[in-house]
């Protein structure tokens, strides 16, 4: 008998074991991603959770700065980055699971400004706030804008303000998120480009867990749960 159930103990420990799990690492990105209360919280985060449940794969999440969460996902197997733009820049790096979201690419400027710029081809000699690493900063300096990055576009806002750049580029989401509450001094000017966002894993993840992360996805767009999530981030 001792000897039956040490064998079924085994059995259970080595399915817990193989039990699929994946680490998401994430930056802080309202309202997409976040920090509130000591949890991992936002649209995208509640859409992954709720997409991992229905598939039956464990998962971690882990908030960091958004370039150490991007170069997990790049470099080390079982990890995975989201909220990710997929560009085709991108595409091969990664395998992908999604869309869990979407972003504009706004260009904002001081409310004061005399003669704002109405688009790309009227900032070639400004100086633009960006994001370290972020996919609205590569591609503004992969065509040779002028960036100024930060590792934290919270900062972004004060340096307009303090006139230490002359625009700001980031996405919609996070933007609003960033001046909800404040002075109206900082305005959106014109809208540049849209990514849809999606979970990006590691290369070599297992084909099984990207079908069944992707057919969970679908089927909670299909039953109205991205609308329901959605709306508890306005």
């Amino acid at each position: 008998m001792r000897a039956l159930l040490l064998l079924a103990l085994s059995f259970a420990c080595a399915a817990v074991a193989a039990q699929p799990i994946l680490h998401l690492e994430t930056e802080d990105d309202p309202p997409h991603n976040m920090l509130r209360e000591g949890k991992v919280v936002g649209s995208s985060t509640e859409k992954l959770q709720e997409a991992f449940k229905r598939a039956g794969i464990a998962l971690t999440v882990e908030l960091v700065p958004w370039a150490r969460a991007y170069d997990y996902a790049l470099r080390a197997h079982g990890y995975c980055v989201y909220s990710t733009a997929r560009t085709t820049e991108r595409e091969a790096l990664f395998d992908w699971i999604g869309p869990i979201d979407s972003m504009d690419w706004v260009m904002y400027g001081r409310a004061t400004s005399s003669n704002p710029p109405s688009s790309l081809a009227d900032v070639k000699d400004s100086l633009i706030g960006g994001y370290n690493q972020d996919v609205i900063t590569v591609w503004l300096q992969a065509h040779h804008y002028n960036v100024d990055p930060v590792t934290s576009d919270a900062n972004n806002p004060q340096k307009l303000r303090m006139q230490r750049i002359d625009l700001w580029a980031s996405s919609k989401p996070r933007a609003t998120a960033l001046l909800k509450g404040t002075a109206h001094d900082i305005v959106p000017l014109f809208t540049f480009g849209h990514t849809d966002l999606y979970l990006a894993c590691h290369a070599g993840t297992p084909p099984d867990l990207i079908r069944a992360l992707n057919a969970a996805l679908d089927e909670m767009r299909r039953d109205g749960s991205f609308e329901r999530i959605d709306a508890a981030y306005p």
